[in-house]
């Protein structure tokens, strides 16, 4: 059976090959690519810039019934959105690395984490954007803006205001993130925004304002930030020469001032048997009171001998900070590590001479208050 079914099949296929020498089949004609162009819309509407982007993409079909496939696209408009309002608005930005946040800041921000809240006032609509390209090719939006932010910048606890930055215009690319042009009054910068930036409200940026202490930090050239005794208890001080941050011209020694020791009230502190005030700037001791009352009177304290001496601020140049500490002992000190009018003293040495008893006991210094004020260098 298996050889008929070869006979067989052998006979039809000679019959198949007989039946076709007498024709030939029409040849196939060559199929041309096909080609036609749609318009892409693509509406961006999440971050803090939305655009919208109109493009022709020309699709080509390579073989007869085939797939259309994307061949080319060219952008006919890209601009942005009307809908783009930053009239009144708050944004978040968050980062794990500061230094990528502002192309000003330094390599000493880097993998810190910090936080930027912006205010926009009265923007408008941005009209005047065209496509260009950044230095490596990437395609951008790039506009221009004549308006105003206000910014917080928080790194590590230190929380800086910006008023009345300008916002100079920026870019935007495909991916939603943009680079504003902020300029707050050290050049122009760029700040990094991520296509996930967060709308907040005013609560949100009133609430994260700057206290008077930050406010005294950013202007400031030599704040003392740390001090070795934080972990101890701490008591209020007030002074009625130092307002918003900033001590009276007459407390000063300079051609503006009357070089006067200023009015200071404290609380009192249980335990405490007397009290040692100092005034400081960095290293510069311009004061030293003992005391066992808890308010010096304005003009008290001249430039006597320790222990009642003062000498006013005179800063060389720039906005100094003077900080005012007051330590309540419940003894008397060992020793008194003060240099007046010298730029010879240390913080960790004074409070370590104050903590220690004339026994040699430590943990004299009960507690402390610390009160700053800035003043700034004039002509």
């Amino acid at each position: 059976m298996k050889r008929i079914l070869i006979t067989a099949a052998t006979a039809a296929l000679a019959v198949t090959m007989l039946a076709g020498c007498g024709s030939q089949p029409a040849p196939t004609e060559p199929f041309e690519p096909q080609r036609k162009e749609e318009v892409e819309g693509i509406f961006f509407t999440e971050g803090m810039i939305q655009w919208e982007k109109n493009s022709t993409v020309t699709l080509v079909q390579k073989e007869k019934d085939g797939e259309w496939i994307k061949e080319d696209t060219k952008v006919a408009e890209w601009k942005i959105s009307p809908d783009c309002i930053l009239d009144d608005t708050v944004w978040i930005i968050e980062s794990d690395d500061a230094s990528s946040l502002y192309s000003k800041l330094g390599s000493s921000f880097k993998n810190k984490k910090a936080t930027v809240r912006m205010l926009f006032g009265k923007v408008g609509e941005i009209k005047d954007s065209t496509v260009g390209q950044k230095e490596d090719g990437t395609p951008r939006l790039e506009f221009n803006s004549n308006a105003t932010c206000d910014l917080i910048f928080e790194c590590e606890g230190n929380k800086l205001l910006f008023e009345g930055a300008k916002f100079n215009g920026g870019y935007v690319y495909e991916d939603g993130t943009a680079e504003l042009k902020i300029d707050y009054g050290q050049g122009e910068g760029l700040l990094s925004v991520p296509s996930n930036i967060r709308k907040g409200d005013m609560d949100n940026f009133k609430n994260f304002l700057p206290s008077e202490t930050d406010k005294i930090k950013q202007a400031s050239d030599n704040y003392i930030s740390l001090v070795p005794f934080d972990n101890l208890p701490t008591f209020k001080a007030t002074s009625s020469n130092v307002k918003d941050g900033v001590w009276d011209d007459k407390i000063t020694n300079t051609k503006h001032g009357e070089n006067i020791s200023p009015e200071l009230s404290w609380e009192a502190v249980e335990g405490a048997s007397q009290y040692v005030v100092i005034m400081i700037d960095a290293q510069w001791l311009h004061m030293d009171v003992f005391t066992t009352e808890t308010s010096i009177a304005e003009g008290a304290i001249g430039r006597g001998e320790k222990g009642a001496q003062y000498v006013g601020p005179y800063p060389p140049s720039g906005t100094h900070t003077y900080s005012v500490f007051i330590f309540a002992l419940k003894d008397d000190f060992e020793k008194a590590n003060l240099y007046f009018d010298s730029g010879l003293n240390s913080l960790e040495k004074i409070f370590k001479g104050l903590d220690s008893d004339k026994n040699g006991n430590t943990g004299n210094v009960i507690a402390y208050a610390r009160l700053d004020g800035n003043y700034t260098h004039k002509d």
